[in-house]
């Protein structure tokens, strides 16, 4: 495969078809995000805490907030549950508007928005149950591990009666070996049935198969081109540094001015204009850097896909 034309082509899609960018967009909202941890500090000039005083004034408190709006915190929490099957099932469909748009494009010679968000909203089952079968082995690997952990948890518990250095030896080597094997043995999966989903996705929309016969094609297209696959991901790894550095580089030359604002004799509530602004440029920025990897990422993978299919046709009929 030549992997400089797919990339081109990819390239000159993503920045040709802007409409592409909306689905983009739309496919990131069901992308895994990372969480922040926060702290909690405080000083008591000296003086002991009370925990019985204030913990009985703490319970109180959450007591009575719990009574007063308890409604409106389940309510809240049914809305934010909803809100994110909405957004899975738009990412979803998004996705496979991006496989659909990229494939209207090569053969029809253009798209539209319309178009690509139905073929991808026709065949949403069929993504669906392509994401149930990639998650059914991790959720099994999962349950075996934690199996065998806890047997050897409770082996070495049983032999501390008998002897504590046993016993205690024992717990140590389930918990890292298993714990070690587990986690290496996850992170493979993770990658194998990952691969598989984004070839299977395009089996499905590019050659209308069922779910568990687009998976298969999936797992057969990854057999089949192990080595192309590895260098793609290879590719996008060194691709992912350059726009890490990138993304760097935009939130220093942002944050640089905003935390020059300190300096200033009388900071005051005009402060709370500028960081705003900040924040909701940074946003924009990001969010377009996300969607045009998102378009890019997946119209590289379709077209490369197309050119695996080619090939593996073009040795069928040499064959025959």
């Amino acid at each position: 495969m030549d992997f400089g034309k797919v990339l081109g082509r990819a390239w000159q899609i993503t920045w040709r078809w802007k409409i592409l960018w909306i689905l983009g967009f739309l496919a990131s909202l069901g992308q895994g995000s990372g969480g922040g941890t926060g702290q909690f500090n405080y000083t008591l000039s000296g003086q002991e805490f009370d925990f019985d005083r204030w913990g009985w004034r703490l319970d109180t408190q959450l007591e009575e907030f719990w009574i007063s709006f308890a409604g409106i915190v389940l309510l809240v929490i049914c809305l934010l549950f909803i809100l994110a099957i909405v957004f899975w099932v738009i990412s979803v469909i998004s996705r496979g508007g991006l496989i659909a748009g990229v494939q209207q494009i090569e053969e029809e010679g253009s798209t539209s928005f319309g178009q690509a968000w139905r073929g991808g909203a026709r065949k949403f089952w069929t993504l669906f149950g392509l994401a149930v079968l990639a998650a059914l082995p991790l959720i099994v690997l999962v349950i075996i591990g934690m199996v065998v952990l806890g047997v050897g948890i409770a082996s070495g518990v049983g032999l501390l009666e008998v002897s504590e250095p046993a016993g205690i030896s024992t717990i140590l080597f389930f918990v890292i070996t298993c714990g070690g094997f587990l986690c290496c043995g996850f992170f493979l999966v993770v990658i194998v049935l990952e691969q598989i989903r984004i070839y299977g996705e395009r089996a499905a929309i590019l050659e209308d198969l069922g779910w568990i016969d687009a998976f298969s094609r999936g797992w057969q297209v990854l057999k089949e081109n192990l080595g192309a696959t590895i260098l793609l991901w290879l590719i996008f790894f060194a691709i992912g540094i350059v726009i890490f550095g990138i993304s760097f580089v935009i939130l220093f030359a942002l944050a640089a001015p905003l935390l020059g604002l300190f300096a200033v004799d009388e900071p005051g509530l005009w402060l709370f204009g500028p960081f705003c602004f900040g924040g909701l440029l940074s946003a924009l920025i990001f969010a377009l850097i996300r969607t045009l990897v998102t378009v890019f990422t997946s119209a590289t993978w379709t077209l490369a896909y197309r050119e695996f299919a080619a090939m593996r046709q073009q040795v069928e009929e040499f064959v025959e």
